[in-house]
């Protein structure tokens, strides 16, 4: 069941097509996990949806850290690459008929990314470097504006353009008056996220971008937060999934008025006190849910 807001501008038309593009981009890493051969960050082959065609301007990605491998089984000649994986993360869709653009990105699939949603105190930093803009998960932040250094590090090719870069790069080409949507799942929708007022603060675009994040964890802190306020931005989960609730936002358990969310009170029956929880779970940033909440629950 699907609990929508009244007055809500919510679509669900819209929702169910940005998850379908979402879908595709779950499925190019898949497909880049099969096919050696495909390289996928020079292939603009278009994305047909429900017969549509969308041009894509541009698939992007970035090397990940600390992949799972076997190093018995790792050529002595390529084990620097032991440490990376060059993965896509998603794609850049224009829908050249109704002049709509799309930015779409993938949810958590590899052992790297799950280390990086489950972070229960992940540090954080300046969105984009810029205070103002307010601050965010590091980790979320660290894959959406780390340079590119491709998949062995040892070899240095001179880098290539963090998924932030590639953004801005296509942004640039892109007609003004086109409406651009965001949408992602789980890390992909923190990510999303930060695409979303990344894009708005370009400045690029006569109409402000639209977000529909799915299943997001929390991206960042109140002054990140409240950089949203203008902006129409939609936030659907199941209200029984983990992952919208990370990161944990602060929790007070000695307020005098008395913590009534269910985090503080499972920690309150564990005797667990400020001082010796606060180093354990307490993370350095009130972390803020960024979007109109739809809910949906599975039940059987």
């Amino acid at each position: 069941m699907l609990t929508v807001p009244q007055d809500s501008s919510f679509n669900l038309h819209l929702a169910r097509k940005l998850l379908l593009l979402v879908e595709k981009a779950y499925q190019e890493f898949d497909r880049s996990q099969n096919e050696d051969k495909w390289i996928w960050d020079n292939d603009t082959t278009p994305i047909i949806l429900d017969e549509k065609v969308y041009r894509i301007r541009l698939r992007f990605g970035f090397a990940e850290r600390f992949p799972g491998f076997d190093i018995f089984k790792t050529d002595i000649r390529e084990l620097g690459s032991i440490w990376r994986e060059r993965v896509p993360f998603g794609f850049i869709a224009h829908d050249e008929d109704s002049n709509e653009i799309y930015v779409a990105f993938r949810g958590t699939m590899t052992r790297a990314e799950w280390i990086t949603n489950f972070q229960f105190r992940p540090g954080s930093e300046p969105f984009l470097n810029n205070v103002r803009l307010g601050k965010v998960h590091r980790g979320f932040h660290k894959i959406y504006t780390r340079k590119d250094d491709g998949p062995n590090p040892l070899r240095s090719n001179g880098g290539r353009p963090s998924i932030k870069d590639c953004i801005e790069e296509v942004v640039k080409d892109c007609p003004p008056d086109a409406q651009v949507y965001v949408t992602g799942h789980s890390l992909g929708g923190a990510l999303a996220t930060m695409a979303t007022l990344h894009i708005h603060v370009l400045e690029h675009f006569r109409k402000s971008p639209i977000l529909y994040s799915f299943a997001s964890p929390r991206a960042g802190g109140l002054e990140f937060y409240q950089k949203f306020h203008e902006l129409e931005c939609f936030r659907i989960a199941n209200s029984e999934d983990i992952v919208p609730t990370l990161p944990f936002p602060s929790i007070n358990l000695t307020s005098s008025s008395g913590a009534s969310d269910t985090a503080s009170k499972s920690l309150k029956r564990t005797g667990l006190t400020r001082s010796r929880y606060s180093s354990i779970l307490r993370p350095d940033l009130d972390y803020h849910h960024i979007g109109e909440p739809i809910y949906f629950a599975n039940h059987h």
